[in-house]
């Protein structure tokens, strides 16, 4: 904990995914870091990214994508484009309450940075599944209309999606719609991919980062394949008095 507040007492910005208000007893909390940026005398944007946002009855609890996708209605309007019954839910095809919640985080953030350049200050950013979620059946934004909800599984005959599966499955039938449909553009040669031949599962096709500018030098790009999760060596070790203490510790 003391290795984590010197790293916090010089961040910039602070981002958390734990249940709202959960680090507040661990001295990570918001008015924490406020205390931290007033005795530095510069600002900090602390980044709050849960399932619920900051305040409602379910505000403290924890949740995840699915669940996200649940309270929104994102997943009962799956359910319904898909034909089944009132009440009966199907996943989105893509983690798109997860990413959403990242875009906004990471947009409101940049703002905040620019505000604090400007104005100076500190900055709390929200950002939440639920919220992410609703964006999609916010009537500013709407749904599509059920015509071309048709077109779309028409052109490209999706295998039926279930209330069964899991998102990743989903997003399996999605993608081999697409490459009945749009072969060249998930081709190894066309411009939307790129390939590695050393990734730790042989030879990986992936998709470009979408953003690009004028200059090449600056635009982003992948340099190297995924790898597995704990696929670095790791040279961890405990110093004595922490050793000492772990059969203490509770979870």
């Amino acid at each position: 904990m003391a290795r984590l507040k010197e790293l916090v007492g010089d961040a910039d910005v602070f981002v958390q995914g734990f249940r709202y208000g959960s680090l507040d007893r661990k001295g990570l909390g918001l008015q924490s870091m406020l205390d931290v940026a007033a005795r530095r005398n510069k600002g900090i944007v602390y980044v709050d990214e849960n399932c619920y946002g900051p305040s409602g009855p379910f505000a403290e609890r924890p949740g995840w994508q699915q669940i996200g996708d649940a309270a929104s209605g994102a997943s009962y309007v799956m359910g319904r484009s898909l034909g089944f019954d009132e009440g009966t839910s199907v996943l989105p095809p893509l983690p798109v309450s997860d990413m959403t919640t990242g875009v906004v985080g990471a947009l409101a953030t940049m703002l905040a940075i620019r505000d604090r350049a400007q104005k100076g200050g500190s900055y709390h950013v929200v950002s939440s599944l639920v919220a992410g979620g609703a964006i999609l059946v916010d009537p500013e934004v709407g749904l599509y209309p059920v015509e071309v909800v048709q077109k779309t599984f028409d052109t490209f005959k999706f295998a039926h999606s279930s209330p069964d599966q899991f998102v990743s499955e989903i997003m399996i039938q999605v993608i081999d719609g697409w490459k009945r449909v749009f072969p060249e553009y998930l081709a190894q040669d066309s411009p939307f991919m790129m390939s590695f031949e050393d990734s730790p599962w042989g030879r990986m096709d992936m998709l470009r980062p979408v953003a690009r500018l004028d200059d090449e030098d600056a635009s982003p790009i992948w340099r190297n394949a995924p790898v597995p999760n704990c696929h670095h060596d790791q040279n961890i070790t405990w110093h004595d008095h922490v050793a000492r203490r772990l059969p203490e510790l509770s979870y």
